[in-house]
């Protein structure tokens, strides 16, 4: 699974070492039944994998089992909708697709395995308390209130980031990275870029992908 994988990561990875997560797919919402979200909607993002969908809880929780100086470098090409006053717009043919689960879709998935979703919250409910000495920077697709754009080969985000990355030739820091993919993107999707963990300025300042 895609947790036991990062955990064999973090057992694996030792300081100095970097691990690149990389996500292009459809992005969820769950209820937060633990209550570790601060929206009026209460609602937790996820990564609809194969199975089931990831909770964010999950995630933030696995960044703590890695080692101090770890870099992790997260690429996210999905929809990150942080509050549910603001609907996933529906898929209209046609028009521009999204990297989201329909709503109906969600609610129905939801009700089925609600008990699902709850035991993982409730397994994780103190996911935010977790301290995180490693340095973890993310670049997401767009931010929390807007979607990501789907296209026909990548996600508009994957494909401006290999346009920016140009075979390698690009060759300046992480934020520069993300401020250049920003520059090529339309203003209704913007790249977010997210630090946690302990403070890394050379990482941040690091060429992206640099061992």
């Amino acid at each position: 699974t895609v947790m036991n994988a990062i955990l064999g990561a973090a057992k694996t990875l030792k300081s100095g070492d970097l691990f690149v997560l990389t996500y292009s797919g459809h992005g969820g919402q769950v209820k937060d039944t633990n209550g570790d979200e601060n929206d009026p909607g209460r609602m937790d993002e996820t990564w609809v994998c194969y199975d089931r969908q990831l909770v964010d809880d999950e995630i933030y929780e696995l960044w703590g089992k890695f080692k101090a100086g770890v870099r992790i470098f997260v690429l996210s090409d999905s929809c990150h909708s942080g509050t549910v006053l603001r609907a996933i717009p529906p898929f209209i043919s046609g028009g521009p697709r999204i990297r989201a689960m329909p709503t109906p879709v969600g609610r129905i998935v939801e009700q089925a395995h609600a008990k699902l979703y709850k035991d993982i919250q409730k397994k994780h409910a103190a996911a935010e308390k977790t301290k995180v000495n490693a340095s973890v920077l993310l670049i997401s697709g767009c931010l929390d209130n807007q979607v990501s754009l789907d296209g026909d080969k990548n996600g508009l985000f994957t494909g401006t980031l290999k346009q920016v990355w140009n075979g390698g030739r690009f060759k300046n820091g992480h934020r520069k990275f993300r401020d250049v993919i920003v520059s090529k993107m339309p203003a209704t999707q913007t790249p977010n870029y997210f630090f946690v963990g302990a403070a890394n300025a050379k990482f941040e300042a690091q060429r992206p992908f640099t061992i």
